[in-house]
């Protein structure tokens, strides 16, 4: 893994929108947090036209295309007003691969003494409405002003966050300092559980207004997901499919859905019985999943398995809504869960339970819930990606990284450690 995180990480798969629009992302990252119009960066401003309702003008000329290099360079100039003479535009790449993301294009963006991230949705069930991104925003900043490190975005020339252009939208987002968490380690773990948990905090006191504003914004969420009983039985049929045919990409799929299908006892139980306690609507984030988080080393400040971290940034508000605040918990849960070693991660998990409890942000007996709602949460995106391999022939090379950052076997083992941890509350 290099040695920082882009900014503009994509969405992961499992988020309430399309595969997030699918997940996280890395790269060598240098430049502190921006959250003003960048002025004072080196290069030519250059005046550009937007309309008010709908798509501005082309980015470029006709022999363009939409996310192509020259499209990127041109949009930089029109839109952020960045000299195309001076400003180096290169495809993202993690490790020397494309990162975990299929429905945004990621390019780095490099200025005379500054690095960003430019994002663009290039396909349709990936695109918020206009209003969604200021909202956003707005969200972003009421978790800065409470101690969260939540990205900011680098607004265009007109102060917009997102900018429509050609079928598109595009975000700019500065870089920060530091790794994608690896919550295998029980310290930085525990910096992504804290941070979640303030965050958690903090999307609690959003505004009513505020709140209101994003549930209109997020009326029809992102992709459009199916519904996860709905999923489950396509998995069922696709893990028959799976199993009569032996080759490599059919057993990634098999061993994947095996466990989703075997999980639907419990996510019918947990999740539709009679009764059921359930918490009222809340925003949430929806998609914090380990790639979301930037850590760093805190200097000075060991821990007692070695180094300590600290989160400098909560990245990709892509699925903000208003929803299940469980689900935030369960992605910290989940995080916590998977440190490595049996008794670091029962520590783990026991003192998220704890932490989560003392902030009165899950009730004893709500533990058992938080699995079962990740599961059916990423399940459609789970049974997209298997539809995609066996009957569509798409054979991406992300889908085994898709599938090992949602993976069912992992959350069904979660569960059950939750479920022990639990009687001690």
């Amino acid at each position: 893994m290099p040695p920082g995180a882009a900014a503009a990480a994509s969405a992961a798969p499992g988020t309430a929108a399309p595969v997030s629009a699918v997940s996280g992302t890395v790269a060598p990252v240098t430049a502190a947090p921006e959250t003003t119009v960048p002025g004072a960066s080196p290069g030519t401003r250059t005046p550009h036209t937007s309309l008010p309702d709908g798509d501005p003008p082309p980015a470029a000329g006709p022999g363009a295309t939409p996310g192509s290099e020259p499209w990127v360079r041109a949009l930089l100039a029109r839109h952020w007003g960045l000299d195309p003479r001076t400003t180096g535009v290169r495809p993202l790449v993690v490790d020397g691969a494309a990162p975990l993301s299929h429905t945004a294009g990621l390019w780095q963006i490099l200025e005379p003494g500054s690095r960003r991230v430019l994002k663009v949705r290039r396909f349709p069930e990936a695109l918020r409405p206009p209003a969604f991104h200021e909202v956003k925003e707005r969200v972003a900043a009421h978790c800065r002003r409470h101690g969260v490190p939540a990205g900011a975005a680098v607004p265009a020339l007109d102060g917009r966050t997102g900018v429509r252009c050609d079928g598109t939208v595009s975000e700019l987002a500065p870089w920060y300092e530091g790794a994608l968490a690896a919550p295998a380690d029980p310290a930085q773990a525990t910096a992504l559980v804290h941070c979640g948990l303030r965050l958690r905090r903090a999307l609690d006191s959003v505004p009513g207004e505020l709140r209101a504003e994003l549930a209109a914004a997020t009326a029809q969420p992102a992709g459009g997901d199916e519904d996860w009983s709905t999923a489950l039985v396509d998995a069922a049929r696709l893990l028959e499919r799976a199993g009569r045919r032996d080759d490599p990409w059919s057993r990634l799929v098999a061993d994947t859905l095996r466990p989703a299908v075997a999980a639907g006892p419990l996510l019918y139980d947990r999740l539709t019985a009679p009764g059921r306690p359930t918490r009222p609507p809340a925003v949430i984030h929806s998609d914090l999943h380990p790639h979301h988080f930037v850590v760093s080393p805190r200097a000075g400040d060991p821990s007692a398995t070695g180094t300590a971290y600290a989160v400098s940034a909560v990245l990709d508000f892509d699925h903000l809504h208003v929803g299940d605040p469980l689900l935030d918990l369960a992605w910290l849960a989940e995080a916590a869960g998977r440190v490595t070693g049996s008794v670091a991660r029962r520590r783990a998990l026991a003192a998220f339970l704890k932490d989560a409890v003392r902030l009165g942000l899950l009730r004893p007996g709500e533990e058992v819930l938080l699995m079962p709602l990740l599961l059916a949460h990423s399940l459609p995106v789970i049974v997209r990606i298997a539809r995609d391999i066996l009957e569509n022939g798409v054979r991406s090379p992300q889908w085994p990284g898709y599938f090992a950052l949602l993976s069912p076997e992992r959350r069904l083992a979660v569960h059950r450690r939750l479920a022990v941890a639990g009687r001690s509350l």
